[in-house]
């Protein structure tokens, strides 16, 4: 019985003190003893140490982890140190630099609390790591910046995988703890282990961890300059603010430059403020500064604290200050604001700004360029999203001329030029360069002419997610730019003011008329700007025709010789410093039929004859008295397609008439030239006018001054629209016509139309095709004397001389073998206009054998041609008996084989010609009598050649088409 209580009770006492076992395993779990406070954080102090995760590689600078410009990516709680692999450390993206979300790379640590030690004794660290990693404890590890050689344990370098461990005697109670780590690439490990009195080696437990630190003398904790940048035109001096410091409970003893070593030397502190300062000796540069500041418990650097932006000197007189009343620099004028605008430029008026800077030029390709801008943006500091910024400056053109501007962005952005950079909610559509929308990084070009000189410009941008780009480029080859950057000293932080428009643009004449099938261009056109035009813009291209184009440099109108029929209005854009001014219908483009059959010779003003009647305007109204075209001046001479005119449709007469451009007043006309009568027969002309108006055909219209007695009709006097007829029997061909009009006031119209039953013509305006502008008294553009030609030892000469020319191009002598097929032998250069006598030569030096035929075909500028008469010449000098030669294949796109044939064997000279006579190539055929001989010509354009072969008995000469 006693045994079996004894045994019992032993078994009780067992039970008893297992419980008490598990009840002190329990305990020792719970949040050590004295883990009381916050965290850095600010949180309620908890198990584990505080986390700080930074992008990039620390390499050993203990400084990384108080960087202005780097703060933390992630922060968290971790519960003990133990991440043996890659895949434990979870998802570090984005801040981790490089890597995947199982594999990161390219990152640090900071792990800050304490360590709760129950037995004072000896305790052995452990710390494994890939790369490096350091340990610091107690006093040490209160440091935000502490020194290696402080460090416990120093595991750092580059390294794969490796372990360091060191003993230290410890007390019962909390030490602070500080482990700073770092991975480049590859493997990511850091083990933190202990072992001591009573503990085996294991890995430190979150149970015994503490996320807060314990109080102890602190070096100095926090330091921020306000503003902690400045920028100043190289040259200059400057001082900065005094730093606000906490000094961790300890009075400040001092302050240092903790990075002296890569600035140059002007840059200082003031050791006893903190003060920084720039001479003007310090060359231009972006100087980032790291501030030491020291009190009785150690020093704290701060690196980045503060940057000194030295610019270039300013150019092209920029000058003033900054939107922020600050001394203008070079660069940007740069304002971040939080969220992302879309598109709404109305965003920059209704937020303030996070902060402004200068930014020296727009060159941020890649998230990591953009600096620390985390107060604005979502994101860490190398991934920031969700954020705007508005930049304004002046951009200096050092050459007028054309410039491409490329704007790479990822989202969206916008630039804008000169007045329309003033706007604060500038137009969308006014914008030079639109790369708006949410998109990955893009680039749009747009190339345009700048004058020299400072231009107002703006840009928006804003990032919603993923990547964020921002880059501007340019390049000019009038100014010898290659596409770059656009650098720091093209820009200044201040904006020009208001330039005005454009006032007036003037066409003159105001109506080019161009015959079909030919290319015309107008003259270049006169301008009031209070500043050069330095671009030309076609406003309505898209509603014209294929073919009509502009200058940019000097706005002439061209004409291609495609464009169809028809009159079309041009409005044109001037752009001059401020902006494009638009001028609608300042000029307009006729394209006329060609003139009627036989209507040549020259117009009053020079020009040659065209489809249509030339038109001279007066000042007045000429009444009933016809003496007054007599004595008074020409004001306006132009050319018109018909006569059919209201108040609207005469265009521009401010220089002759009263009155508005819609319905001048107060001029009169004289309209001249001739009307084709296809079929003879009588014919009834309609003439109606408001106010008077005459009509003259044939000797009558010659007149000088016309004469009452012959008039055809005759609708003079001060009325309104009023039609009066007349009817005339007209032979077939052409006849002189003269239409005299002119208006008082008020309406003012003019019509002449046409019938003819005799010749099937319905009544109708008198058309275009049917007029021409001289009359058959009209001097002709060439007057040839004489042609001729004459058999020469080199070949067949022609002669010819002119008594007089106008606006004549070239002349080209033309042959032929049997007086109807012709080609061209070769051309001469005309003298253009003269009245002086002129004498031309040119040598058939590659003519006909036998009888040939030769004229003269003379073309003008406009691209009239004429023939002259057609002369025979014969060629029997040096020609070859019996010598034959064949050319296979011909036509050929290469070599080819000539066959020649000789009644007896001597050397045959070969020589290629081209239509010139000049010699391309020369060789020697051996001297048989029947042989096939190859020739490699090289390239030749595709056209016709000659082949001459000579013998001592004479020559022949064959033509060689090559395609």
């Amino acid at each position: 019985m006693e045994t079996l209580t004894t045994s019992l009770a032993r078994r009780v006492l067992g039970w008893i003190l297992l419980l008490l076992l598990l009840l002190l395993v329990k305990v020792s779990h719970a949040q050590p003893t004295g883990c009381t406070g916050s965290d850095a954080g600010g949180q309620p102090a908890t198990n584990g140490l505080y986390a700080e995760y930074f992008t990039g590689y620390f390499q050993d600078n203990q400084t990384f982890f108080n960087d202005k410009q780097n703060p933390p990516g992630l922060r968290r709680i971790d519960a003990q140190v133990n991440f043996p692999s890659a895949a434990s450390w979870g998802n570090l993206q984005p801040t981790a630099g490089s890597g995947t979300a199982q594999d990161a790379d390219n990152y640090s640590v900071r792990l800050r609390g304490s360590l709760r030690i129950a037995t004072a004794g000896t305790y052995t660290f452990y710390l494994k790591s890939d790369d490096a990693a350091y340990l610091w404890l107690d006093g040490a590890a209160l440091a935000l910046t502490p020194t290696t050689a402080s460090a416990l344990i120093d595991n750092g370098g580059n390294h794969s995988t490796r372990t360091v461990a060191v003993p230290v005697e410890l007390t019962a109670g909390l030490h602070n703890v500080l482990i700073h780590y770092g991975d480049d690439c590859c493997d990511n490990v850091l083990v933190w282990e202990y072992e001591g009195p009573g503990i085996s080696r294991q890995v430190v437990p979150s149970e015994v961890l503490c996320t807060a630190q314990q109080p102890g003398p602190l070096s100095p904790r926090t330091l921020a300059y306000t503003p902690a940048s400045q920028a100043l035109v190289a040259g200059n001096a400057v001082t900065s603010g005094v730093p606000v410091v906490d000094d961790g409970g300890s009075a400040i003893t001092g302050f240092a430059l903790a990075n002296t070593t890569p600035l140059p030397a002007g840059i200082s502190i003031n050791s006893s403020t903190g003060a920084l300062a720039v001479t003007a000796s310090v060359p231009a540069g972006a100087y980032a500064l790291d501030v030491a500041a020291i009190n009785a418990n150690g020093t704290t650097i701060f690196r980045n604290a503060y940057q000194f932006l030295v610019t270039p000197g300013l150019t092209g007189g920029c000058g003033g200050n900054d939107l922020a009343g600050n001394p203008v620099t070079a660069g940007l004028f740069a304002e971040y604001f939080s969220g992302y605008y879309n598109g709404d430029v109305n965003f920059f008026t209704t937020n303030k700004p996070g902060f402004t800077r200068t930014d020296a030029q727009l060159n941020f390709p890649d998230d990591a360029s953009w600096g620390n801008i985390t107060s604005v943006a979502s994101g860490p500091v190398d991934a920031p999203d969700v954020f705007s910024v508005r930049l304004r400056s002046s951009l200096y053109i050092p050459t007028t001329g054309s410039y491409t501007f490329y704007l790479t962005s990822d989202d969206a952005a916008y630039l804008w030029l000169d007045n329309a950079a003033l706007e604060a909610a500038p137009q969308q559509s006014e914008a030079v360069i639109d790369n708006g929308g949410n998109h990955p990084a893009r680039t749009v070009a747009t190339t345009l002419r700048l004058e020299a000189g400072l231009h107002n410009l703006l840009i928006l941008y804003g990032d919603e997610t993923l990547g964020s780009a921002l880059v501007l480029e340019f390049e000019s080859a009038e100014a010898n730019i290659a596409r770059q950057i656009v650098p720091a000293a093209q820009f200044c932080t201040s904006v020009q003011p208001l330039q005005p428009l454009a006032t007036r643009l003037q066409y003159s004449p105001s109506v080019l008329r161009v015959q079909t099938g030919l290319a015309g261009v107008s003259g270049m056109p006169t301008a009031s700007s209070a500043s050069a035009i330095v671009e030309y813009i076609l406003e309505n291209a898209a509603d014209l025709p294929v073919g009509i184009t502009l200058n940019a440099v000097t706005g002439q109108v061209l004409v291609a010789s495609s464009v169809p029929l028809g009159d079309y209005e041009l409005n044109i854009g001037a752009r001059n410093a401020g902006s494009t001014a638009i001028f609608n219908d300042v000029v307009e483009i006729s394209v006329i039929p060609a003139p009627p059959t036989g209507c040549r010779g020259i117009n009053p003003d020079g020009t040659l004859a065209t489809s249509g009647l030339y038109a001279q305007y007066y000042k007045g109204y000429f009444g009933y008295d016809l003496t007054f075209f007599d004595r008074t001046p020409v004001g306006l001479s132009r050319s018109e397609n018909r006569l059919d005119f209201d108040g609207e449709s005469w265009g521009d007469l401010a220089s002759v008439a009263s009155g508005t451009a819609q319905d001048p007043d107060g001029f009169s006309a004289q309209f001249r030239g001739r009307i084709l009568i296809t079929k003879a027969g009588n014919y009834t002309f309609h003439l109606t006018s408001d106010d008077g108006s005459l009509l003259w055909l044939d000797a009558g219209a010659l007149a000088t001054s016309p004469s009452i007695t012959n008039v055809l009709i005759d609708n003079r006097g001060y009325h309104p629209a009023e039609t009066l007829t007349g009817t005339i029997f007209l032979a077939a061909g052409l006849h002189d016509m003269l239409v005299i009009y002119g208006d008082d006031s008020a309406f003012n119209v003019l019509k002449l139309e046409y019938e003819s039953a005799d010749a099937g013509v319905p009544l109708q305006v008198v058309p275009i095709a049917s007029l021409c502008t001289t009359g058959s008294s009209a001097p002709l553009p060439v007057v040839l004397t004489r042609f001729t030609t004459e058999t020469v030892a080199a070949g067949i000469k022609a002669n010819w001389e002119t008594a007089q020319e106008t606006n004549s191009d070239f002349f080209e002598v033309e042959r032929s073998a049997n007086g109807k097929v012709f080609e061209a032998v070769e051309r001469r250069k005309a003298a253009g206009t003269t009245t002086q006598r002129q004498a031309y030569t040119l040598t058939d030096r590659a003519p006909l054998a036998g009888v040939s035929y030769y004229r003269l075909r003379q073309v003008d500028l406009d691209g009239t041609v004429h023939f002259s008469s057609v002369v025979a010449a014969k060629w029997n000098g040096n020609l070859a008996q019996n010598l034959t030669a064949t050319i296979f294949p011909n036509p050929t796109s290469g070599s080819f084989t000539v066959r020649v044939q000789q009644p007896t064997e001597q050397p045959v000279q070969l020589e290629l010609l081209d239509m010139q006579g000049r010699v391309l190539r020369r060789e020697t055929i051996l001297g048989q009598a029947a042989q096939s001989y190859t020739v490699q010509p090289g390239h030749l354009p595709a056209g016709l050649y000659l082949l001459r072969l000579t013998t001592s008995a004479g020559r022949i000469t064959e033509r060689l088409a090559v395609e």
